[in-house]
C-alpha cells in the first residue's frame, strides 16, 4: 500500500511540477514585459510631454492578449514616435525662423494626408503621410532665394531652413520611417502675379532661368514624414 501510494505521488509530482514551473515562468515573462513597457512610457513622457503610440502582441502579430503567451514567447511592444518627431520639427522650425513680424515663424502648419490640422494629432494612423509646410508667400524665397545682387534674401539666419531642420529630425528619429524635405503645392498657395525676371540668382551664385510663370502657384518648402508600417 505504501509503495503504491509513493508511486502515485511521484507520478503526480512528475506531471504537476513542470506545469507549475511553466505557469510561474509565464507570469514572470508577462510581468517583465509590462514593467519594461511602463518604464519606456514614463521615460518618453518625461522627455516629450506625452507617451508614444504603441501596439503589443504575444507570440504573433495580432494577438494582443499578452496573458495568452505561449513559452518561450516572445512578447513584443512596437512604439511609434512619429508624433514626437513632428512636435520636435515644429519647435526646431520656429527656433530657426527669422522674425520680423512673426508671420513666417507662426505659419508652420501640419498636414495629415494633405489635410491641414490644428496642432499635432494625438494619434497618427500607421501609413499616414504627415507634412509640415509654411504658406506665407515668401516661404520659398526664404528657403532658397537670393536678391538680384546675389546676397541671401534673409540675413538673420542661414538659408535652407526646412532642409536644415529635416537633417536635425532625421538624425534624432532615424528609425521611425522616412523623413525628407522638398516642396509642396497646397491651398491656399500663393499664385504668381505680374511679370517676373526671366532669370534669378541660385543659392550657388549662378544665374539660372526662372521656371515659374504668371498664374502658377508657388510651391512651399515642406518636411514629409512617412511612418514605417
Amino acid at each position: 500500500m505504501a509503495s503504491a501510494a509513493l508511486q502515485a505521488f511521484r507520478r503526480t509530482v512528475t506531471v504537476a511540477w513542470p506545469q507549475q514551473q511553466d505557469a510561474d515562468a509565464k507570469k514572470h515573462l508577462v510581468a517583465v514585459a509590462r514593467a519594461g513597457h511602463a518604464r519606456i512610457m514614463r521615460e518618453a513622457t518625461a522627455r516629450s510631454g506625452f507617451a508614444p503610440d504603441f501596439d503589443a502582441y504575444a507570440n504573433r502579430p495580432g494577438n494582443a492578449n499578452l496573458d495568452s503567451v505561449i513559452l518561450p514567447g516572445p512578447i513584443v511592444y512596437r512604439y511609434r514616435y512619429l508624433r514626437e518627431a513632428v512636435v520636435f520639427a515644429l519647435s526646431a522650425l520656429r527656433k530657426a525662423s527669422p522674425v520680423v513680424s512673426g508671420a513666417y515663424r507662426n505659419s508652420h502648419r501640419v498636414f495629415v494626408d494633405g489635410i491641414p490640422v490644428d496642432g499635432v494629432p494625438a494619434q497618427i494612423t500607421p501609413g499616414s503621410t504627415i507634412m509640415i509646410s509654411n504658406l506665407v508667400p515668401y516661404a520659398r524665397r526664404l528657403e532658397v532665394g537670393k536678391t538680384q545682387s546675389g546676397r541671401a534674401f534673409v540675413i538673420q539666419v542661414p538659408p535652407h531652413i526646412y532642409q536644415r531642420v529635416t537633417d536635425q529630425v532625421r538624425a534624432r528619429f532615424r528609425n521611425i520611417g522616412s523623413i525628407t524635405s522638398g516642396y509642396a503645392t497646397v491651398p491656399p498657395a500663393y499664385v504668381i502675379k505680374g511679370r517676373l525676371p526671366s532669370h534669378y540668382i541660385a543659392s550657388n551664385g549662378r544665374r539660372r532661368r526662372r521656371r515659374q510663370a504668371v498664374g502658377q502657384p508657388v510651391p512651399s518648402p515642406a518636411i514629409f514624414f512617412q511612418l514605417h508600417a
